[in-house]
């Protein structure tokens, strides 16, 4: 019994002593996100901004995809050997009434190994989506 108490003891111990260890580490990459243009377009159908989302996406990060039928896109860049993307955005289309709606930008990228920061490609969907930023 003594002899189980002090094994578990030790192995806490060590335990411990490993993550206070790498807490006191410096990071190796860090988590960029950018909540980027909110643009309000007139007399245009939700359909219009679906369809400019999804083409702003796939020549930014090479993916698109709608969340359901929300008018809510995602894109991931290149995928690793592990199969992990580095970059990711999101891009909101909210009808308005009548005719037109919002549409808004949110990215992220782990640096490194992302080439780019958020902002910046956040900056490049509005350039693609053709909207002002």
């Amino acid at each position: 019994m003594a002899r189980t108490f002090c094994t578990r003891l030790a192995v806490a111990a060590v335990g411990f002593a490993v993550v206070f260890g790498l807490a006191g580490r410096s990071a190796q990459a860090a988590l960029d996100v950018v909540v980027g243009a909110r643009n309000v377009v007139q007399s245009e159908p939700v359909s219009s901004c679906d369809s400019k989302a999804s083409r702003a996406l796939i020549s930014v990060l090479g993916r698109a995809a709608e969340i359901g039928d929300t008018h809510e896109w995602k894109g991931a860049g290149a995928v690793d050997a592990a199969g992990s993307s580095f970059a990711a955005a999101a891009v909101h289309c909210y009808p308005l009434d009548g005719t037109g709606y919002v549409v808004t930008f949110t990215c992220a990228a782990q640096a490194p190994p992302a080439p780019e920061s958020a902002s910046v490609i956040c900056s490049q969907l509005a350039d693609n989506f053709g909207g002002q930023h």
